[in-house]
């Protein structure tokens, strides 16, 4: 008979994913509040930096990597999930303080409190 395999759908992106739970992470002076959704999922992350920016923030952190571009950080990996736009056309859209974002994660000024979030978006 034909090997049942698993199709793409029914895999998860969390299956790559660092963290699958509510972590608290870095050291340091200000506290960013960030979350990573996904299909039907949420982890947050309480992050305590002294980085300039979301970006520098997560990066430092392992929780966000991309390439570099003429407009800064184009992340493209979140929490160890890996967005490829060019096959599943979905991305990573940055939430900061409830409002999309107008720049990139490393063009976000960090300030005692910041709320961010990537969400795995599809086309």
């Amino acid at each position: 008979g034909k090997e049942s395999r698993r199709t793409q759908t029914e895999a998860s992106v969390w299956d790559g994913a660092t963290y699958t739970e509510d972590t608290e992470l870095g050291e340091g002076d200000k506290i960013i509040h960030f979350s990573v959704k996904a299909e039907d999922r949420t982890v947050d992350f309480t992050i305590h930096t002294d980085a300039e920016t979301l970006g520098e923030a997560l990066e430092e952190n392992g929780l966000a990597s991309g390439t570099e571009s003429e407009y800064g950080l184009f992340i493209d990996t979140v929490d160890g999930m890996y967005a490829d736009y060019s096959t599943t056309q979905t991305w990573w859209a940055l939430y900061v303080d409830g409002e999309m974002a107008s720049t990139g994660a490393d063009g976000v000024m960090l300030d005692e409190d910041t709320t961010a979030s990537f969400d795995l978006t599809a086309a």
